[in-house]
């Protein structure tokens, strides 16, 4: 029984069998449905392609991005721990008002890197509107022990300074609602990311 055959741009039956003839057949990419075969492989190569490299984009897009988040949130977590420790150092510290000079050197400290609060800041688009102070005193009753917000005015453990109180145990600094991180996409809008860093650190200075 005779292989399969089909016509070819010759005008010629090429016989597709198996063996040297069906390999020596396949060499010759202009006859027949061997050239057919390779081209439609070839095709298939370049679909396969295609799709990969929008893929491969998002893929390395997206490490990018979370590469991006991990720095902002290290730096911004080292500015806030350099703030922390500069306050829980400091001495004459009145806790208890809010424009007292010790809290302004700390803010430009956290954002720009210097008491002056001069140049760029550390990281784009914080402000020292954004850093929040809070003391706190510790509470010990029985065996537990607890953190509550250090009282001001007469309270006998008063953090107030103008009242002959005495320092808090621990303070807390935090960016309050977080630090609002943009999160561009090409074509897309992801929105932004709130990125909540705190730090507490005991205080050490009168």
């Amino acid at each position: 029984m005779p292989w399969p055959s089909a016509l070819n741009t010759s005008g010629h039956l090429f016989p597709f069998g198996q063996g040297a003839a069906g390999h020596a057949a396949c060499r010759w990419e202009s006859e027949g449905w061997c050239s057919i075969s390779r081209h439609a492989q070839r095709g298939q190569v370049v679909l396969e392609v295609a799709f990969a490299i929008p893929l491969m984009m998002m893929l390395l897009f997206a490490g990018v991005q979370l590469g991006r988040i991990f720095y902002t949130y290290h730096a911004l977590q080292k500015a806030l721990r350099g703030g922390a420790g500069l306050l829980s150092r400091s001495l004459i510290t009145n806790y208890c008002d809010p424009t007292d000079l010790t809290f302004t050197d700390v803010r430009n400290f956290i954002v720009f890197g210097n008491l002056q609060g001069e140049g760029a800041p550390i990281v784009q688009g914080l402000t020292p509107d954004m850093i929040q102070i809070v003391a706190e005193r510790e509470i010990v009753t029985g065996d537990t022990a607890g953190l509550v917000i250090c009282p001001c005015g007469e309270d006998t453990d008063t953090c107030d300074a103008s009242s002959s109180g005495r320092s808090p145990d621990f303070v807390v600094i935090n960016l309050g609602s977080g630090y609002p991180l943009s999160v561009p996409f090409p074509y897309v809008n992801l929105g932004t990311i709130s990125l909540r860093v705190s730090v507490r650190m005991p205080v050490t200075g009168g």
